[in-house]
């Protein structure tokens, strides 16, 4: 049963993702390892994008070096003053500078809003953010597919 499972959510992300064009762009997921975080690099992987994952500053600097993803997508469970520092790392790389963000949180709290306001401040609009207490297959392709257009 399990398997059957399995087989229908694969066909079902196959069959939703064929006119996103994921094309095999490259997605650089930034987060510790969780299995959430891993669940999305699965559904991403799915939907036809090559995905790298990075848990430290040192990988995502040399995931940079090699050749500049076409979306990193920041994961905030630890806490959005770390991540921001991190956006601002990545746009101050030689190679991340135009490299959108996408910001996650699957924690229902706060931090999402913070980093909107510091992003209001900012101005930059290659920062995009998606919140949910529960992981939207859907959404979250729809939100990627939206930061690569």
């Amino acid at each position: 049963m399990c398997d059957l499972s399995t087989d229908l959510l694969v066909a079902r992300v196959r069959q939703k993702t064929r006119p996103r064009g994921a094309n095999g762009q490259r997605v650089l997921v930034i987060g510790k390892n969780s299995p959430l975080l891993e669940g999305v690099a699965d559904l991403l992987q799915l939907a036809g994008y090559r995905v790298e994952m990075s848990s430290t500053w040192s990988e995502t600097a040399y995931a940079l070096q090699l050749a500049p993803p076409k979306l990193a997508i920041v994961d905030l469970s630890n806490s959005a003053a770390d991540a921001f520092r991190l956006s601002e790392q990545i746009r101050n790389s030689p190679r991340g500078q135009d490299v959108p963000i996408l910001f996650i949180s699957f924690s229902g709290d706060d931090r999402i809003r913070d980093l909107q306001r510091r992003n209001r401040k900012n101005g930059d609009r290659r920062l995009q953010f998606y919140a949910h207490t529960v992981l939207s297959m859907d959404g979250l392709l729809d939100k990627v597919g939206a930061c690569l257009a």
